[in-house]
């Protein structure tokens, strides 16, 4: 069972959010100016806070600015820059607890039958930022079925999985109403659960990181992490230790929390940037106050192995 907290973080309980495959099995059947970039790229590096006697087996430190390898189907990229799908294993027109968004690349046709070009990814000094905006009026919302907001996914699930492992990502979360960034692991089997959340956050939240796990039988636990960083305030590493026996989370490479384990099985990693959700006291939904567009700033994903 997880650990107390405590004096310097509150881990606060909710009940387990359903949000990722809320419909089930059957749903999935159906991803400035020259200085100024240098020290922003300063700021990110980082090497890390794998565990001792761990070797990297996957990673992306988005050195590779070749936006093009996040696509539909994971084409292209190249050893230490490799291909991401951009969408969800569903049709892109399944949207999962009434977020606002849909999730797009610049291929992504809608029912238009034409490119719409809309262009949620950009990789910059070492920093890939997905961008969550508003979808335009007259060129964009008519082929979308009328959906208000544009985003971005990245995923594995054509091209990296495995059992166990040490999973980080360090990043920078934007903060605004309705912002819902996530890195999370979901099972290589179409099927739902399990699912592990490295880290959920939301923009009205700026001190807070939600963590969670359910496994197969939809057993698990999940909880508030709060008071250990500011999740706009720079860049911080997310990690989770996934082993036999439990799922250990970190933050900046503390150890906030942690759950038995009773996922066995092949995972793929995700991470999105949604927008609004069926719950309003978890994340509420855009308004006008929400600065558009919002970026969740990654510098790196990484996953280790035992070695």
């Amino acid at each position: 069972m997880r650990k107390g907290a405590s004096s310097t973080f509150v881990a606060s309980r909710a009940p387990l959010d359903r949000r990722r495959f809320g419909l089930g099995a059957a749903a999935l059947l159906v991803g400035g100016i020259r200085g100024l970039a240098c020290a922003r790229r300063a700021e990110a590096v980082s090497s890390g806070f794998a565990p001792p006697g761990y070797r990297l087996v996957f990673g992306d430190d988005f050195d590779d600015a070749d936006v093009s390898r996040i696509n539909e189907d994971a084409t292209g990229g190249r050893p230490g820059a490799p291909a991401w799908r951009s969408r969800y294993r569903h049709d892109r027109f399944t949207i999962i607890n009434e977020e606002k968004q849909i999730y797009v690349d610049p291929a992504f046709a809608g029912t238009a039958g034409h490119a719409l070009g809309v262009q949620p990814f950009g990789i910059a000094s070492g920093v890939l930022t997905i961008s969550a905006n508003r979808a335009d009026p007259s060129r964009v919302q008519p082929f979308v079925r009328d959906i208000a907001y544009t985003s971005g996914c990245i995923t594995s699930e054509l091209t990296f999985w495995r059992t166990y492992g040490y999973y980080e990502m360090r990043a920078r979360l934007p903060l605004g109403k309705g912002f819902f960034p996530a890195f999370w692991l979901l099972p290589k089997r179409v099927v739902w659960p399990p699912e592990i959340d490295v880290f959920e956050a939301s923009g009205v939240r700026p001190s807070d990181i939600h963590l969670g796990v359910m496994g197969p039988d939809q057993k698990g636990g999940n909880t508030w992490i709060t008071g250990v960083i500011e999740i706009a305030d720079g860049f911080h590493a997310y990690g989770l230790d996934w082993s036999r026996e439990a799922v250990v989370w970190f933050l900046d490479g503390r150890e906030v929390w942690r759950q038995p384990n009773s996922i066995r099985e092949d995972m793929y990693v995700l991470a999105n940037l949604a927008v609004g959700n069926r719950d309003p006291n978890f994340i509420p939904n855009p308004d006008a106050s929400t600065p558009f567009p919002g970026r969740f700033e990654i510098d790196y994903i990484r996953v280790h192995a035992r070695a």
